[in-house]
């Protein structure tokens, strides 16, 4: 802003001289000392201030400081939206952005942060059949029948300038009809491109374009890290939750069957405490910078309702079967062709075995790449790459975040002694 305070001037004039107080030369000395003279001080004179007088302002050099001012004005006005929009993830043109912009971690409301980075790629799905619904007057065209309420992500965008979807198979159940709703309330007719029960991820696309998701990398969690759950519980769209990642690498073959899905399939998943209740399926599970680290898939429950365990399958798994289905029309699942069991202590005592962890293998299928390596029922598998296996489960995990075709080292324990192989990471058969 401009000032209308006249600046101070100080003068070029110097200040006149006063009389010297000092006594004036004197060829003779006196004989005796004189008495001493008080002399009162003569005031200091300041001088008064020229000031110079303004040139009148032509009305040409007026429209050329205005012109100067509104330029300033939009200027400031620009970066000031600017730096709004990339604080808070606004965007001054009510229009949705291409792609969304992650908002760096340095303000004091990570969440809200998050919140405004992923929102707008975080869409609500409602799925129908064509099955008609009941008590329908005789005579009365059929009405699609409501199945239920999921969410989505949208990640990927189409060769025809669309969007893809990422979802949970399980929304997608049964589904004819889908009905997709972005952030701005608008309606887009969505068409599966493939789903997978084994992981519970399924692909949407719709014609039209949508911001599309920041994606993380799930490899790199830690527990006790900022969650942020983004979806439509109970229909309630564009819901926020906040929690931290309780767990990684969770199975959940252990556990009862969940109102949200398969989950005695799901393995190498995410935990989180952030709130997951029916219809955050599909969702996205965000990071403190709005990147998706995972799509909400099931809650552990007795009730039916968040009990602050919930799962989330990790977006690397997610977009490695969801890259899949778009190319090929299914997924592909890593598989070493192993059946085996865990090794606690109790085994290791019983049996005699060298080790009191790892997953002990009972039986190689035909044609597999375990079989292949020389891998034999009754090794103990304790490493697989970096990885250190220490039962069944995390064997299985950690083959399921391999690309198909990856050549890995593979540590076991035979006879007592400790050895390694190479083994290619093979595409699980249908019938597997």
């Amino acid at each position: 802003m401009t000032s209308t305070e006249e600046p101070s001037l100080t003068s070029d004039i110097p200040p006149e001289p006063g009389p010297d107080p000092r006594p004036a030369p004197s060829d003779t000395v006196p004989a005796e000392p004189s008495p001493p003279i008080t002399l009162e001080p003569e005031p200091i004179r300041i001088p008064p201030i020229e000031r110079k007088t303004r040139a009148p302002i032509r009305p040409a050099a007026l429209m050329a400081s205005g012109i100067l001012i509104a330029v300033l004005l939009s200027a400031v006005v620009g970066f000031a939206a600017g730096f709004m929009g990339a604080v808070f993830g606004v965007r001054v043109n009510p229009s949705l952005p291409e792609r969304i912009t992650v908002v760096p971690a340095r303000t004091p409301e990570p969440v809200s942060a998050a919140a405004a980075a992923a929102l707008s790629s975080v869409v609500n799905l409602d799925v129908s059949s064509d099955a008609s619904a009941s008590g329908l007057p005789t005579g009365h065209p059929s009405v699609p029948m409501m199945q239920g309420n999921g969410s989505g992500v949208a990640f990927r965008r189409t060769v025809r300038g669309g969007t893809y979807i990422l979802t949970n198979d399980h929304v997608l159940e049964g589904a004819n009809n889908i009905v997709v709703t972005d952030t701005q309330g608008t309606t887009h007719a969505g068409t599966v491109i493939g789903k997978d029960p084994d992981t519970d991820v399924a692909v949407v696309e719709i014609k039209e374009p949508l911001p599309l998701a920041k994606l993380g990398d799930s490899d790199k969690l830690t527990v006790g890290q900022l969650a942020v759950a983004i979806g439509s519980p109970f229909g309630l769209q564009q819901s926020v939750t906040t929690g931290v990642v309780s767990a990684i690498h969770r199975s959940l073959s252990g556990l009862a069957s969940t109102p949200l899905g398969p989950s005695g399939s799901l393995v190498d998943v995410i935990q989180t405490d952030a709130a997951i209740n029916p219809g955050n399926s599909g969702g996205a599970l965000v990071d403190r910078q709005g990147r998706l680290i995972g799509i909400n898939t099931a809650l552990f429950s007795n009730s039916g309702s968040s009990s602050g365990v919930g799962f989330a399958i990790p977006v690397n798994t997610a977009v490695r079967v969801a890259d899949d289905l778009i190319a090929t029309g299914r997924a592909r699942h890593p598989f070493l062709g192993v059946e085996g069991h865990t090794v606690d202590v109790a085994l290791a005592a019983q049996d005699k075995l060298p080790v009191e962890y790892g997953a002990q293998i009972l039986s190689v299928f035909d044609g597999t790449g375990a079989k292949k390596a020389g891998v034999e029922p009754g090794d103990i598998i304790v490493k697989l790459g970096s990885t250190q296996i220490r039962t069944m489960e995390s064997l299985v995990a950690t083959v399921r975040t391999l690309p198909v075709g990856t050549t890995v080292t593979v540590q076991y324990y035979r006879d007592g002694k400790l050895g390694s192989l190479q083994m290619t990471v093979g595409d699980r058969p249908p019938n597997r």
